[in-house]
């Protein structure tokens, strides 16, 4: 059966936007193309006269437009988050482009609540900030100037995900919230540094590549209980050694 995108589900959500200009253009776009979730994390007002001007008939996207102070708290409920960067590192890897991204957000979109995370104008996403999404895109540019306005990206990827279309032919999978995901890591994290694996003076640096590596596998509950199992039976055995 061929079907559209769930676009109810994706949220677009803008970290430290600087210029409510670019929030009232990000509006437009996404009723443009028929998205409607928009959230702002630790920015300006999307209720701001200067966003209504460039909203330009998508007051409603602005209106109901939710705000929460990190983005660690905007994602909580969400099943995939994905990331968005001009730049690469080893930070920031492996990159899908969003035609690619969409292919993946289809099925997924059925069952789960996505977020599709933007950072500030001027910097970006942290790494920190992108140590909390389970998949990284790019939109290919020239290597001259990779630099694209803010809302002119999200008009990039809500174009893809409002062409999209494909042939579903298994059963939607239903994701573990980033919430749960967040229990996991700090768990995974304490039995690691209790074991000696993670360096005390700077454990993020390693979770940060196992955060990479469990966010491709898009987990689901389950999969996340026997995650936790895992380091359960790693601190008790730990616990008896000692004793």
């Amino acid at each position: 059966m061929t079907e559209k995108i769930n676009l109810d589900s994706i949220h677009i959500i803008l970290v430290r936007p600087k210029f409510p200009e670019n929030i009232g253009s990000v509006a437009r776009a996404m009723k443009n193309m028929g998205l409607n979730r928009l959230i702002i994390v630790n920015g300006c007002s999307p209720l701001h006269i200067n966003a209504y001007k460039l909203a330009s008939g998508a007051y409603e996207i602005l209106e109901r437009a939710e705000e929460f102070l990190t983005l660690k708290e905007a994602i909580s409920d969400m099943g995939l988050v994905v990331g968005t960067t001009a730049r690469e590192g080893k930070e920031r890897y492996p990159l899908i482009t969003p035609d690619d991204l969409v292919k993946r957000l289809i099925p997924i979109s059925k069952n789960n609540l996505v977020g599709l995370v933007f950072g500030s104008e001027r910097d970006g996403l942290t790494n920190e900030e992108l140590s909390l999404c389970h998949l990284y895109s790019k939109i290919p540019t020239s290597e001259a100037f990779p630099s694209i306005n803010l809302s002119q990206a999200v008009m990039i990827f809500c174009y893809e995900l409002f062409k999209s279309k494909s042939n579903i032919t298994k059963k939607p999978k239903k994701l573990a919230l980033s919430e749960q995901l967040e229990g996991m890591f700090e768990h995974m994290e304490r039995t690691l540094l209790n074991i000696g694996f993670l360096e005390p003076k700077n454990p993020k640096r390693m979770m940060r590549v196992l955060r990479r590596i469990f966010g491709r596998s898009v987990m689901d509950e389950r999969e996340i209980r026997i995650i936790h199992g895992i380091w359960s039976k790693i601190d008790l055995l730990t616990k008896q050694k000692r004793s």
